[in-house]
Protein backbone atom coordinates (compact mmCIF):
# COMPACT_ATOMS: atom_id res chain seq x y z
CA UNK A 1 0.00 0.00 0.00
CA UNK A 2 2.71 2.52 1.15
CA UNK A 3 4.60 1.59 -2.44
CA UNK A 4 1.18 2.50 -4.39
CA UNK A 5 1.11 5.97 -2.37
CA UNK A 6 4.34 6.99 -3.07
CA UNK A 7 4.17 5.88 -6.82
CA UNK A 8 0.98 7.95 -7.25
CA UNK A 9 2.17 11.68 -6.80
CA UNK A 10 4.87 10.22 -9.46
CA UNK A 11 2.47 9.40 -12.18
CA UNK A 12 0.38 12.72 -11.19
CA UNK A 13 4.08 14.70 -12.13
CA UNK A 14 4.33 12.97 -15.04
CA UNK A 15 1.35 13.86 -16.40
CA UNK A 16 1.33 17.51 -15.63
CA UNK A 17 5.33 17.65 -17.08
CA UNK A 18 3.09 15.89 -20.16
CA UNK A 19 0.39 18.34 -20.51
CA UNK A 20 2.90 21.58 -20.78
CA UNK A 21 3.80 20.65 -24.14
CA UNK A 22 7.49 20.19 -25.70
CA UNK A 23 10.44 20.50 -23.31
CA UNK A 24 11.10 24.15 -23.81
CA UNK A 25 14.63 23.09 -25.31
CA UNK A 26 13.30 20.93 -27.47
CA UNK A 27 10.64 23.29 -28.87
CA UNK A 28 11.97 24.31 -32.58
CA UNK A 29 12.22 28.49 -32.92
CA UNK A 30 9.85 29.90 -35.33
CA UNK A 31 9.32 33.64 -36.21
CA UNK A 32 5.83 34.91 -36.75
CA UNK A 33 5.53 37.11 -39.71
CA UNK A 34 3.49 39.90 -40.41
CA UNK A 35 -0.09 39.10 -41.76
CA UNK A 36 -1.40 40.61 -45.18
CA UNK A 37 -4.33 41.79 -45.62
CA UNK A 38 -6.40 40.13 -48.13
CA UNK A 39 -10.14 41.19 -47.33
CA UNK A 40 -11.91 42.75 -50.16
CA UNK A 41 -13.02 45.90 -48.13
CA UNK A 42 -9.76 47.62 -47.28
CA UNK A 43 -10.88 50.11 -45.03
CA UNK A 44 -10.36 48.06 -42.02
CA UNK A 45 -7.04 46.92 -43.04
CA UNK A 46 -5.14 49.53 -40.34
CA UNK A 47 -7.49 47.52 -37.85
CA UNK A 48 -5.77 44.35 -37.76
CA UNK A 49 -2.81 45.40 -36.24
CA UNK A 50 -2.97 43.64 -33.40
CA UNK A 51 -3.30 40.11 -35.05
CA UNK A 52 0.57 39.81 -35.17
CA UNK A 53 0.71 40.11 -31.52
CA UNK A 54 -2.46 38.17 -30.48
CA UNK A 55 -1.30 34.97 -32.76
CA UNK A 56 2.51 35.41 -31.19
CA UNK A 57 1.04 34.84 -27.44
CA UNK A 58 -1.95 32.11 -28.61
CA UNK A 59 1.42 29.98 -29.82
CA UNK A 60 3.10 30.69 -26.68
CA UNK A 61 0.42 29.50 -24.91
CA UNK A 62 0.55 25.88 -26.56
CA UNK A 63 3.94 25.17 -25.43
CA UNK A 64 4.95 23.51 -28.78
CA UNK A 65 7.27 25.86 -30.38
CA UNK A 66 9.72 28.79 -29.16
CA UNK A 67 9.09 32.53 -30.78
CA UNK A 68 11.12 35.23 -31.63
CA UNK A 69 10.56 38.82 -30.50
CA UNK A 70 8.71 40.45 -32.56
CA UNK A 71 10.76 43.54 -32.40
CA UNK A 72 13.45 41.38 -33.80
CA UNK A 73 11.17 40.34 -36.64
CA UNK A 74 10.66 44.06 -37.41
CA UNK A 75 14.18 45.09 -37.12
CA UNK A 76 15.43 42.70 -39.70
CA UNK A 77 12.47 43.01 -42.04
CA UNK A 78 14.06 47.17 -41.45
CA UNK A 79 17.53 45.65 -41.95
CA UNK A 80 16.62 43.65 -45.11
CA UNK A 81 14.24 46.84 -46.49
CA UNK A 82 11.37 44.50 -46.85
CA UNK A 83 8.75 46.39 -44.55
CA UNK A 84 7.66 48.70 -47.10
CA UNK A 85 7.43 46.19 -49.69
CA UNK A 86 3.96 44.48 -48.61
CA UNK A 87 4.63 41.53 -49.54
CA UNK A 88 5.14 38.52 -47.14
CA UNK A 89 5.74 34.94 -48.90
CA UNK A 90 7.92 32.16 -48.08
CA UNK A 91 10.80 34.20 -49.65
CA UNK A 92 10.62 37.03 -47.57
CA UNK A 93 10.26 34.88 -44.47
CA UNK A 94 13.37 32.94 -45.33
CA UNK A 95 15.78 36.05 -45.54
CA UNK A 96 14.39 37.12 -42.41
CA UNK A 97 14.53 33.43 -40.98
CA UNK A 98 17.93 33.50 -42.12
CA UNK A 99 18.90 36.61 -40.04
CA UNK A 100 17.41 35.69 -36.76
CA UNK A 101 18.50 32.51 -36.60
CA UNK A 102 14.28 31.39 -37.05
CA UNK A 103 14.08 27.40 -38.42
CA UNK A 104 10.09 27.89 -39.11
CA UNK A 105 7.83 30.37 -39.64
CA UNK A 106 4.13 31.57 -39.18
CA UNK A 107 2.68 33.10 -42.61
CA UNK A 108 -0.69 33.85 -43.01
CA UNK A 109 -3.54 36.70 -43.97
CA UNK A 110 -6.86 38.44 -43.24
CA UNK A 111 -9.09 36.67 -45.58
CA UNK A 112 -12.37 38.69 -44.83
CA UNK A 113 -13.84 41.55 -42.38
CA UNK A 114 -17.61 41.39 -42.27
CA UNK A 115 -18.96 44.91 -40.08
CA UNK A 116 -23.09 44.81 -39.94
CA UNK A 117 -25.26 46.91 -37.84
CA UNK A 118 -28.68 45.36 -37.16
CA UNK A 119 -31.46 47.27 -35.55
CA UNK A 120 -34.31 45.59 -33.73
CA UNK A 121 -37.12 46.67 -31.73
CA UNK A 122 -37.39 45.14 -28.32
CA UNK A 123 -41.01 45.58 -26.73
CA UNK A 124 -40.70 49.54 -25.83
CA UNK A 125 -36.91 50.19 -26.53
CA UNK A 126 -35.15 50.00 -29.84
CA UNK A 127 -31.62 48.26 -29.98
CA UNK A 128 -28.87 48.46 -32.40
CA UNK A 129 -26.48 45.84 -32.03
CA UNK A 130 -23.09 45.92 -34.09
CA UNK A 131 -21.41 42.60 -35.46
CA UNK A 132 -17.93 41.82 -36.51
CA UNK A 133 -16.27 38.48 -37.63
CA UNK A 134 -12.66 38.23 -38.95
CA UNK A 135 -11.45 35.48 -40.63
CA UNK A 136 -7.95 34.17 -40.62
CA UNK A 137 -5.68 31.68 -42.28
CA UNK A 138 -2.06 30.87 -41.20
CA UNK A 139 0.26 28.46 -41.88
CA UNK A 140 4.00 27.19 -40.44
CA UNK A 141 6.26 26.72 -42.78
CA UNK A 142 9.90 24.70 -42.49
CA UNK A 143 12.27 27.88 -43.84
CA UNK A 144 14.97 25.17 -45.04
CA UNK A 145 13.02 22.65 -46.81
CA UNK A 146 9.53 24.52 -47.53
CA UNK A 147 7.69 21.63 -45.56
CA UNK A 148 4.17 22.93 -44.68
CA UNK A 149 3.90 21.76 -41.08
CA UNK A 150 0.65 23.00 -40.09
CA UNK A 151 -2.66 24.99 -41.11
CA UNK A 152 -5.57 26.71 -40.26
CA UNK A 153 -8.55 28.72 -40.47
CA UNK A 154 -10.89 30.19 -37.79
CA UNK A 155 -13.33 33.08 -37.47
CA UNK A 156 -13.42 35.33 -34.74
CA UNK A 157 -16.87 37.10 -33.40
CA UNK A 158 -17.84 40.16 -31.08
CA UNK A 159 -20.26 42.56 -31.39
CA UNK A 160 -21.22 45.87 -28.89
CA UNK A 161 -24.65 46.83 -28.31
CA UNK A 162 -26.35 49.86 -27.62
CA UNK A 163 -30.54 50.63 -26.26
CA UNK A 164 -32.82 53.81 -26.85
CA UNK A 165 -35.80 54.27 -24.72
CA UNK A 166 -37.60 57.33 -23.10
CA UNK A 167 -35.57 59.25 -25.18
CA UNK A 168 -32.48 57.80 -22.99
CA UNK A 169 -29.19 55.62 -24.09
CA UNK A 170 -28.22 52.39 -22.49
CA UNK A 171 -24.77 51.62 -23.26
CA UNK A 172 -23.30 53.27 -26.65
CA UNK A 173 -21.77 51.24 -29.84
CA UNK A 174 -18.44 50.58 -29.86
CA UNK A 175 -16.44 51.98 -33.19
CA UNK A 176 -15.95 49.18 -35.86
CA UNK A 177 -11.69 48.75 -34.97
CA UNK A 178 -12.69 47.82 -31.18
CA UNK A 179 -14.63 45.46 -31.93
CA UNK A 180 -12.45 44.12 -34.70
CA UNK A 181 -9.53 44.02 -32.24
CA UNK A 182 -11.76 41.72 -30.32
CA UNK A 183 -13.15 39.31 -32.60
CA UNK A 184 -9.19 38.52 -33.39
CA UNK A 185 -8.34 38.00 -29.65
CA UNK A 186 -11.45 35.09 -29.74
CA UNK A 187 -9.50 33.55 -32.64
CA UNK A 188 -5.67 33.37 -31.87
CA UNK A 189 -5.97 30.36 -29.45
CA UNK A 190 -7.92 27.99 -32.03
CA UNK A 191 -6.01 29.30 -34.69
CA UNK A 192 -2.41 28.34 -33.01
CA UNK A 193 -3.43 24.93 -32.01
CA UNK A 194 -4.69 24.02 -35.37
CA UNK A 195 -0.90 25.56 -36.93
CA UNK A 196 1.27 23.45 -34.06
CA UNK A 197 -0.53 20.51 -33.64
CA UNK A 198 2.11 18.25 -35.61
CA UNK A 199 5.05 19.80 -33.62
CA UNK A 200 6.01 17.63 -30.80
CA UNK A 201 4.36 14.49 -31.97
Amino acid sequence: MNKIKLFLPVLLLAGACASTGVPFEQRPLACVMPLTYAASDPQYASSVTGLQDSLTASLMKTGRIRLVERARVDAAMKELQLATAGVVDSNTAAQVGKLIGARYAVLGSVTAVSVNDEWRSVKIAEKTDRKVEVAVEARLVNLETGELLGAGRAVGKAKSSEKHAFGGKIGELAKPEAIIQKAIMNLTDDLAKDIVVNIGK
